[in-house]
C-alpha cells in the first residue's frame, strides 16, 4: 500500500492464465494519478465507485475496454475511488471477440459490474470473472503463433531469431500480429526493450544511461532517450527522479 493507492494484484494460472496476464482491485485514499506501463496488450477496467479517469477521458459505469497499449497511459482518480481491472495478454481480446467468447459479452461484463457493486473486493472480482469465464481451444490455437513471437519479443529475442523460430512466413506473422493487435511485431520489439531499460533504471539506480543504452540493446543513450520517451511519455532522467522522489517522499508512484 501506498499513500495514495492501495493495489491488489492476482496472476492467473491455468486457462484463465493462457488469456489474462493479470486481475487487479484498487481503492485511492488521496486523489492522485499513475501512470500506467505500456505492455502492447489490452483490457477492460471496471469503475466502481468515485471518479475514474484515463488519459483525462473519464471512465463511465459499468466498463470501459482499453485499447492495444502503444505507450503509457495515465490513470487518475478522485478520493475514495474504487476500481478494477482485467488485463488480458497480448493477441487474446481480438480473439475472444472473434469467438464471441462469454467473458466479453455486453451482459457478462454488466453482471461483473453489478456484482463489484455489491462487493468490490479483489476475491469477488475473480470470482466473477471465474463465473464467466469458459475455455475456448480455439481461442488459443487460432492465435498461437503470433502468441509464441510476441512471447520471444517479451524474452528480449532478436527480432529477425523469432521470425526463423516461427513456422509461418515473417509477412504472415507481421499481417497477424498487425491485425489482432493493432500493431507490427516491430513496434512490440520496442516496446519490450524500454520495458528493459525502465527495470534496469529501477534497478540501478546509479548506473548511467549510456551503459543501460548498451546493455538493453539501444545503439547508444540518444537512441534510449528518443525511445522511452516515445513509449512511456516521459524521459529516463525523470523517470530515475520520480523513482527517487516516491521512496523519499512518497509524492508520485508509478505501476510497473
Amino acid at each position: 500500500m501506498n499513500n495514495h493507492l492501495t493495489l491488489e494484484l492476482k496472476t492467473p494460472e491455468g486457462n484463465l492464465g493462457e488469456s489474462i496476464q493479470a486481475i487487479w482491485y484498487a481503492k485511492a485514499h488521496l486523489a492522485g494519478e499513475q501512470w500506467l506501463a505500456c505492455d502492447g496488450a489490452a483490457g477492460v477496467i471496471f469503475p466502481v465507485t468515485g471518479e475514474v479517469l484515463l488519459d483525462d477521458e473519464s471512465l463511465a459505469h459499468p466498463y470501459a475496454f482499453q485499447q492495444t497499449s502503444t505507450h503509457a497511459s495515465k490513470l487518475s482518480f478522485s478520493k475514495g475511488a474504487q476500481f478494477c481491472g482485467i488485463r488480458f495478454n497480448p493477441t487474446v481480446l481480438p480473439e475472444l471477440k472473434r469467438n464471441d467468447h462469454p467473458l466479453i459479452a455486453t451482459p457478462s461484463l454488466c453482471a461483473i459490474a453489478e456484482g463489484l457493486q455489491d462487493n468490490a473486493s479483489l476475491a469477488a472480482f475473480v470470482a466473477l470473472i471465474s463465473r464467466h469465464f469458459t475455455n475456448n481451444k480455439n481461442i488459443n490455437r487460432s492465435n498461437k503463433h503470433s502468441k509464441h513471437l510476441i512471447r520471444n519479443l517479451i524474452e528480449l529475442t532478436p527480432l529477425e531469431t523469432a521470425y526463423q523460430l516461427a513456422p509461418l512466413s515473417q509477412r504472415q506473422l507481421e499481417r497477424q500480429v498487425k491485425d489482432q493487435c493493432g500493431v507490427t511485431p516491430k513496434y512490440f520489439e520496442r516496446i519490450y526493450r524500454v520495458k528493459l531499460a525502465k527495470q534496469a533504471i529501477k534497478d540501478n539506480p546509479e548506473m548511467s544511461f549510456a551503459d543501460i543504452a548498451l546493455e538493453c540493446g539501444f545503439a547508444d543513450q540518444p537512441h534510449l532517450i528518443k525511445e522511452f520517451k516515445a513509449i512511456m511519455h516521459i524521459t529516463p532522467a525523470k523517470y530515475r527522479k520520480i523513482l527517487k522522489d516516491s521512496q523519499t517522499k512518497q509524492t508520485k508512484l508509478i505501476l510497473r
